[in-house]
């Protein structure tokens, strides 16, 4: 005689579907938040003894608790209808007559408000949501934006993370296509830039990083834009390691160190030539006739190179030493209206040029871009 098989079907949980629902609840019960890991012990690893129990049942039988519902059986093996419980809770929540009290209403509510605490507090705010800025404009003729894996190893490194449910959500993209030879590229470019941060001063986040790679003098207006109140993490370009080119070295190395020289003070000068000559040296004999013999301020490095600014700690000692050639400026030029700005930087410390520039309180400047020949003035900041 055949025997007729009476087990209900009921859809399988998938391994993933299991870690997630343990994931969700931080390895404790829902209902009474008993932890649910290493309660027993072997010689070598703890043992889970929590268990995934459906809110609706897994069938649609007359024993199967909460089971009436119009839920399909593969949709009541989804994260969605499981959550994590105790033995104790499990065996509770599933006895005869327990859905009059542990209705699927209640089991949903306490499975949300318990999945929604452990993401509150174990934001322990080792990682912070950040804007993100990426400024491109071309450079000897080639536009060179920041790669996503490359703002994505930066962030990571940093711990910080796009801010948004989508990498792409509080993202402010400035691309300038214009040649740098064409006078238009400046024009263009500042109102690019200007109008995107407009919109950043709107942003609710007070982390912003910054992207860019630019001709310097766009690179300085967009570092007098950035709102010096937020927390702003101007990101470096490097040659080397692609997908590591915008990370900060970590060496355990002597921040550079930066040296200001003037000329002779003239309380009467109303134009001030500044020279900072970093990344390559900066030859005065190739600016305009009419800068030539003007008071003169230069910030300089022992070794200039293009490498120079390699960690964090030196651009912090570039922006020490920016900050001291402008105030060398007020003390010895005290009737100064422009400095005029020759500067040969690398990309973050072009940015942090402006970004230290009191626009409304000190000189405007003048700024200078260096063409095959000579530098002419590309613009005005201030």
């Amino acid at each position: 005689m055949t025997r007729r098989n009476t087990q209900v079907a009921r859809s399988r949980i998938g391994e993933q579907v299991i870690r997630e629902i343990w994931v969700r609840a931080a390895g404790r019960c829902v209902l009474c938040s008993a932890y649910l890991l290493g309660g027993g012990r072997t010689y070598f690893h703890h043992i889970p003894h929590g268990q995934v129990a459906h809110n609706v049942g897994a069938t649609k039988g007359k024993k199967s608790p909460r089971g009436k519902s119009t839920l399909t059986l593969d949709e009541r093996a989804l994260p969605e209808n499981l959550l994590l419980l105790c033995h104790e809770c499990h065996r509770m929540v599933d006895d005869i007559g327990a859905e009059r009290i542990y209705t699927e209403e209640y089991l949903a509510r306490h499975k949300r408000a318990h999945e929604d605490r452990v993401r509150r507090v174990t934001d322990f705010a080792t990682v912070t949501e950040a804007a993100v800025v990426r400024v491109t404009g071309r450079i000897r003729g080639t536009l060179s934006p920041a790669t996503d894996r490359q703002v994505g190893a930066a962030l990571h490194y940093e711990d910080l993370r796009p801010a948004g449910e989508h990498p792409h959500d509080a993202e402010y993209i400035v691309s300038i296509d214009s040649e740098d030879t064409e006078s238009w590229v400046w024009d263009e470019g500042t109102k690019k830039i200007a109008a995107k941060l407009e919109g950043l001063r709107d942003s609710p986040h007070p982390t912003v990083a910054v992207f860019a790679m630019a001709p310097i003098p766009l690179l300085v207006f967009l570092g007098s834009r950035l709102d010096d109140k937020a927390d702003i993490r101007v990101f470096p370009r490097f040659r080397d390691a692609e997908d590591l080119a915008c990370c900060w070295r970590n060496e355990p190395l002597t921040p550079a160190a930066f040296e200001v020289s003037h000329g002779s003070a003239d309380a009467q000068a109303r134009d001030v030539v500044v020279t900072v000559s970093v990344s390559a040296a900066v030859d005065v004999s190739r600016a305009p006739a009419d800068l030539v013999d003007l008071p003169r301020v230069a910030l300089t490095v022992e070794n200039i190179g293009p490498d120079l600014i390699q960690t964090k700690a030196d651009l912090a000692a570039f922006a020490s030493a920016w900050r001291r050639a402008l105030a060398r400026v007020e003390s010895h030029y005290p009737s100064c209206e422009r400095i005029h700005l020759l500067a040969a930087v690398p990309v973050a410390a072009a940015v942090a040029t402006g970004q230290h520039h009191m626009r409304d309180a000190q000189p405007q400047l003048v700024v200078y871009q260096r063409t095959a020949e000579d530098y002419v003035e590309a613009l005005r900041v201030g």
